[in-house]
């Protein structure tokens, strides 16, 4: 059913209409579809090294060379390539041996994911030594999330940065990426890069409108599209509420989704799914649904949402109203007391933006129904254990009967600790029994994924005038769009770390996570605390410069030390404790850098400005009910080895809450409760 490589199909078509192609040495002949791209004619050909991250010449992984010009071969029509030679990743190793740019990848760890890194590799060894000289000007085609591109510089200059792994010393060293050859030399399989037979393409219809009821959807027309199979409506799909947050603790977020819904809650969310022999037709058949819908009001600020008029979201019954999931209060001493001790007290809001991951591969799955007799599917997701869970829950289905894997994940950074493709991928193989493929586009990404929760921040700050600081009082509104995934523990995030960096006898923190019109929030790097983190530090300085302290000196004076209870606003017992700890070291540091200017000269003329700024960040290296894992090694009597994963207890409890508790884990001493009262700011 699934091969990794595929020998080179010819598509049907005239034998007159073929042309011939040299791609990494080999001839064939063959016909292109019409306006079709070079990259999908070479992946239609096994040549999985090129990479799809945009289709639209703004990401390089696509990157080939042609005529030895490299070029983004999703811009390049695949007919313009005929007659021509085409070296793609697989080729620029010559009898076994890597391409010098391609060791200097490996010996520099040049990559993360790696799934930037084929593309990155192609243009780079096409750069001449002028080009060379200005790394930011000849890769501005080629984009990375990864590294940080400080890596990639470092493999140009012919840095070394892996150790040899030997027996009894590897721990402490820089060991390389087990999977570090496959990734320079395009073996590496990330989730689309497998061919499979029979395999049906699926495509979704999104809703235009912010908040609607949707009243009938006609699939006449969609249906007569040459090649469609079926349409899939809300009235398709089990009436199941789940989250698509995904969590070892599915209690953390609100069962508040539908696999597909007959109310829409922003502009972008799945209406219906349409499958199809070819990904044109499924995208021709979603285009002629009729669709008729009943607009009802929206609301898309968060503070508004809070308001007593304000649209109801999702009608959550009995006396449990409003359009806030959960709020949080915590306060240790007395912040009254702060102030009032306080020579000094500064008094802001702040406000961050909903940010979209971009890892550069999309979200995407593949199921199919194996000859075992389970059900399988080919994920990009960061907890396949846990959409495993789900969807069993979902559909009715035995747990051992249902098989979620990852292979290869090209970046996630949060996004894909999220259900986004997988259960519409696996009802369609349900109900046509064949395999089916979904790959989110760059657009979908935006408007059908989910972003960074935005949050408004006030903060107020009260100091001695010496800068000791006597209270840290912070309101947050979290905006978690049309639904709640991620809402309670990234709202308890942003009132958790970012405070205990400071030490203070006073500290209060309040709360909400407010449902809006607007695409739904979720997993994000840093995960709730770089909002408010951004919030107080901005707080911080501005304090600073009303004492006159420089911003070093207030944060010496007031950041957390090494023999500090380590505590935000919570009066539960903490294990949290410094296992080593540097921080006066790495302001001293950085103190020192900016201070030198880094040899560089100021620019000159009026286009130019000049600052320097210092933060500080604390981050909870691990939230007490999420994603551990565990393991047991045994010596056993033969002298072997044996190293078990344990799956944890939960993995084998197919029972799941269809409740809409808050964090269990915040309901103590009155810290979280399911709102009742639609509390203004």
């Amino acid at each position: 059913m699934i091969h990794a490589d595929v020998a080179d199909a010819r598509p049907a078509g005239s034998a007159d209409a073929r042309m011939n192609y040299n791609v990494n040495g080999k001839l064939f002949s063959a016909e292109p579809t019409p306006g079709q791209c070079l990259r999908t004619f070479l992946r239609d050909r096994g040549v999985f090294g090129v990479k799809k991250g945009c289709d639209a010449g703004d990401c390089g992984a696509c990157t080939v060379w042609l005529d030895g010009m490299p070029i983004h071969s999703c811009l390049m029509p695949a007919f313009r390539a005929a007659g021509r030679e085409v070296t793609t990743i697989e080729g620029l190793a010559k009898d076994s041996a890597l391409h010098p740019m391609q060791q200097a990848f490996l010996n520099a760890q040049a990559f993360q994911c790696g799934f930037c890194a084929a593309g990155m590799i192609m243009t780079s060894a096409a750069l001449t030594q002028e080009q060379r000289a200005d790394l930011p000007h000849a890769l501005k085609g080629n984009l990375c999330r990864c590294t940080g591109y400080r890596a990639i510089g470092d493999a140009f200059a012919g840095v070394t940065e892996i150790e040899d792994d030997v027996a009894g010393r590897a721990c402490g060293a820089s060991l390389p990426n087990p999977f570090a050859a496959g990734i320079v030399t395009g073996r590496a399989r990330y989730t689309m890069d497998v061919a499979v037979e029979g395999l049906l393409h699926l495509k979704v219809l999104r809703s235009p409108h912010a908040h609607a009821r949707i009243l009938a959807i006609g699939r006449e027309r969609a249906l007569a599209v040459p090649g469609v199979v079926e349409v899939f409506t809300w009235e398709d799909v089990p009436r199941r509420l789940y989250s698509t947050a995904l969590h070892e603790d599915h209690l953390v977020s609100p069962d508040d989704t539908y696999v597909l819904d007959n109310v829409v809650r922003f502009a972008g969310q799945r209406i219906a799914a349409v499958v199809a022999e070819t990904e044109a037709a499924a995208e021709q058949a979603c285009r002629l649904l009729d669709v008729t819908y009943e607009i009802l009001p929206a609301v898309f600020d968060p503070v508004a949402a809070m308001a007593p008029d304000a649209p109801i979201l999702h009608d959550k019954g009995g006396e449990e109203k409003g359009n806030i999931f959960v709020d949080i209060h915590g306060e240790v001493g007395s912040v009254a007391d702060g102030f009032k001790a306080a020579d000094a007290v500064h008094e802001m809001t702040y406000s961050t933006s909903r940010v979209q991951h971009v890892h550069l591969e999309t979200h995407g799955s593949i199921a199919w129904r194996g000859d075992d007799g389970r059900l399988h599917i080919r994920t990009s997701s960061q907890a396949p254990f846990v959409v495993q869970l789900k969807l069993s829950h979902i559909f009715g289905l035995r747990v051992r009967d249902l098989h979620i894997f990852t292979e290869r994940v090209g970046g996630g950074f949060g996004g894909k600790q999220e259900m986004v493709s997988e259960d519409l991928c696996l009802l369609a193989t349900l109900k046509t029994g064949r395999p089916v493929k979904w790959e989110l586009t760059r657009e979908e990404e935006f408007i059908g994924a989910t972003t960074r929760h935005q949050m408004t921040t006030r903060v107020k700050l009260g100091a001695k005038r010496d800068g000791t600081l006597t209270a840290i009082d912070i309101h947050v509104v979290s905006n978690t769009g049309g639904y709640g995934g991620h809402a309670s523990e990234t709202l308890a995030a942003s009132l958790g770390s970012p405070m205990a960096a400071y030490r203070c006898a006073n500290k209060k923190a309040v709360g909400y996570a407010v449902y809006t019109n607007m695409v739904p929030g979720g997993g994000f790097r840093g995960y709730g605390s770089s909002q408010t983190t951004f919030a107080i530090e901005s707080a911080i300085d501005e304090l600073g410069r009303l004492l006159g302290m420089s911003p070093f000196e207030i944060r010496r004076k007031n950041m957390v030390r090494p023999t500090d209870w380590i505590e935000s606003v919570w009066k539960d017992p903490s294990d949290a404790s410094f296992g080593s700890y540097g921080l006066d070291q790495c302001l001293d540091l950085v103190e020192k850098a900016l201070a030198s200017g880094g040899g560089d000269p100021k620019p000159t003329g009026d286009d130019w400005m000049e600052g320097t700024g210092i933060a500080l960040a604390m981050l909870d290296c691990g939230p007490p009910t999420e994603h551990r894992s565990g393991a047991q090694m045994a010596h056993c009597p033969t002298a072997a080895i044996t190293l078990q994963l344990a799956r944890p207890k939960w993995a084998t409890d197919r029972s799941l809450h269809t409740g809409r508790s808050p964090p269990p884990s915040l309901v103590r001493e009155g810290r979280a409760s399911p709102s009742s009262t639609r509390t203004p700011i």
